[in-house]
């Protein structure tokens, strides 16, 4: 057996004759229950901030159906390099090769341009937008 089996093994013979002792002597559960209220109730190791500081992404098709495009280019423009990053993760999907980038620009084309592509996929299968009534065939 392995050392760190052993001491398990030890520690788990060791607690079941603590709970036999609190069964049958009550003293010794007030003992042990003083003294574990001594000891700290929270976690074994502290809690990290995540990496990403940007908990929320903000949904970018969202805005850009708020927005105009150069309206979205200057949202874009006042987020920071990780943010950027961030929103391109969450909603564009790509990962890969975005370590390297360090120029904020290409990182708002780069949004810019996803979401445009993004918002009018299907737009080949919708009617066009013109003020002439549809063609009479049609509704035959």
């Amino acid at each position: 057996m392995q050392a760190t089996k052993k001491l398990t093994s030890l520690l788990r013979h060791l607690v079941a004759l603590v709970e036999e002792e609190i069964a049958r002597n009550s003293g010794f559960a007030v003992k042990l229950d003083s003294i574990m209220a001594a000891l700290p109730m929270g976690p074994a190791c502290p809690t990290r901030s995540p990496k990403n500081p940007m908990t929320a992404v903000t949904d970018v098709l969202a805005v850009l159906q708020e927005k105009d495009e150069s309206e979205l280019g200057f949202w874009a423009r006042s987020l920071d390099i990780p943010t950027l990053k961030a929103v391109i993760r969450a909603t564009v999907g790509l990962a890969k090769g975005l370590q390297r980038w360090t120029n904020q620009e290409k990182f708002v084309v780069l949004v810019i341009d996803q979401t445009v592509v993004r918002m009018s996929r299907g737009s080949a299968l919708l009617p066009l937008k013109t003020n002439a009534p549809p063609h009479p065939q049609a509704w035959a």
